[in-house]
């Protein structure tokens, strides 16, 4: 399954002038989050475990990463189950991640490189989506009382 492509965001109002790569950056800062988490797929531990290392120590960009290993596109592979749980929600379809990045960046987007990016910053918002989706998911698996029907 794929979250999303950088080639999506580089047409129609894509700003004149910016790399192509600029349209992958929001994109690569949810995969080097999700790496930091221990998420990262099969696909990348078996293959370049060391490169991994090195997005999440920001020894390696994440943007560099994105196209470099998975062609600027953001699939399932990347991650492991637990990736793959929250990306389908907070990142998929009609997930949030697009909105609470825009708002967060909104005069960086497609105009400015990652390391204009301040990841700290997303990383709090993205943990704090993160364990709300937790506790929700908690929430759901506790059993109803013997006296409720609903």
């Amino acid at each position: 399954m794929k979250y999303d492509d950088a080639g999506w965001h580089s047409g129609n109002d894509f700003p004149e002038g910016s790399p192509e790569e600029y349209g992958g950056t929001h994109i690569a800062l949810f995969l080097k989050w999700c790496f930091i988490k221990g998420w990262a797929g099969e696909l990348h531990t078996s293959d370049e475990p060391e490169l991994v290392k090195k997005v999440v120590n920001s020894e390696v960009s994440a943007t560099k990463f994105f196209f470099d290993q998975c062609d600027g596109k953001l699939t399932d592979e990347d991650f492991n189950d637990e990736g793959n749980s929250f990306a389908s929600q907070y990142y998929g379809d009609n997930g949030l991640y697009f909105d609470d990045y825009s708002n967060l960046f909104f005069d960086l987007m497609y105009e400015k490189p990652e390391s204009d990016h301040d990841f700290s910053q997303l990383s709090e918002i993205l943990e704090q989506r993160y364990a709300s989706s937790t506790l929700t998911k908690q929430q759901l698996k506790q059993p109803k009382p013997w006296w409720r029907f609903w």
